[in-house]
């Protein structure tokens, strides 16, 4: 039996079989045998003590992993939820601030429109058919008769004796439709008592829906009482001078009020004539004082 040579290279890496055969195939060549054979040999026992270490190693790093991720996701809700909570105390710190101001603004608003209540009477925006200057009038002889000792002591003999002996409306009288803003004290038109009236034919024949009654505050007097003003009153609405007149309502000025007061009538008729019938005061016996009476209302088309 003849000696087969054989490379030791080859028997090495597999090329021969148990029987000594070569396993080369025409469709392999040498290289390519070797090569897969080797691969073969030596990732066997590799892989398997791999797995095992990395395995371990894997669920330990994932562990971790998992736990750094975990770490991360509850650091950042927790960032984002304080960040929610801060630009929300934000928003209500913002709201609670708009109201303060809101309110402040409303404030002066109120003291600006009762300055300018004081300062400017809502009866100066309407038109006043009861202004002298318009061409209304008083109608002395059907009106009361001026306080008589107040005129000797306050206004002078003329103004008593224009009025006992020259007939006519008073200056004092005519300063109630004069339309004046500003009241100062003393300048009034008294009369006896507690109760009469002052008769005004207005400028033009109107529907009288608002009268203004105006007396000096208790601010303005020097006593710090207006006992000598009108309380309560009533407003006749005449077509003619000696007309019977229809009462358009009895109205109360408020001594703790401001200045001016006006009063709505439910009126849709035309009149010409208006009588001012003051039916008692704040507690002045002796006289009444007058100082500022207007008619607003209507004209016809």
């Amino acid at each position: 039996m003849s000696m087969v040579r054989r490379s030791s290279r080859l028997q090495e890496a597999g090329y021969y079989t148990e029987e000594g055969l070569p396993t080369l195939s025409f469709k392999e060549s040498p290289r390519r045998v070797f090569r897969r054979r080797y691969r073969r040999r030596h990732h066997v026992d590799v892989p398997v003590h791999h797995e095992s270490t990395d395995s371990d190693e894997s669920k330990h790093s994932r562990t971790v992993q998992t736990q750094t991720n975990c770490t991360r996701t509850t650091g950042t809700q927790s960032s984002m939820s304080f960040s929610w909570l801060l630009l929300l105390a934000g928003i209500v710190l913002f709201a609670v601030h708009m109201q303060v101001q809101i309110l402040e603004l409303q404030y002066e608003l109120q003291l600006k429109e009762q300055r300018m209540e004081t300062s400017f009477p809502v009866a100066d925006t309407m038109s006043n058919f009861a202004l002298e200057s318009q061409g209304a009038s008083v109608l002395d002889h059907l009106s009361s008769d001026m306080y008589r000792e107040h005129t000797w002591q306050g206004y002078g003999i003329w103004d008593y004796i224009s009025q006992s002996y020259c007939g006519g409306p008073s200056e004092q009288q005519r300063r109630v439709i004069q339309g004046h803003s500003s009241l100062r004290p003393g300048e009034c038109w008294p009369f006896s008592g507690e109760t009469g009236h002052l008769f005004i034919s207005l400028s033009h024949p109107v529907i009288i829906t608002q009268v203004t009654l105006g007396h000096i505050t208790k601010s303005q007097s020097v006593s710090g009482l207006i006992a000598s003003a009108p309380r309560q009153f009533s407003i006749h609405g005449m077509r003619t001078e000696d007309g019977i007149g229809t009462n358009l309502g009895t109205l109360v000025y408020d001594h703790d009020g401001p200045a001016f007061q006006t009063f709505n009538l439910p009126n849709q008729e035309f009149f010409r004539y208006v009588k001012l019938e003051v039916e008692n005061n704040w507690g002045n016996i002796d006289y009444t004082c007058l100082y500022s009476f207007r008619v607003h209302g209507k004209v016809s088309k």
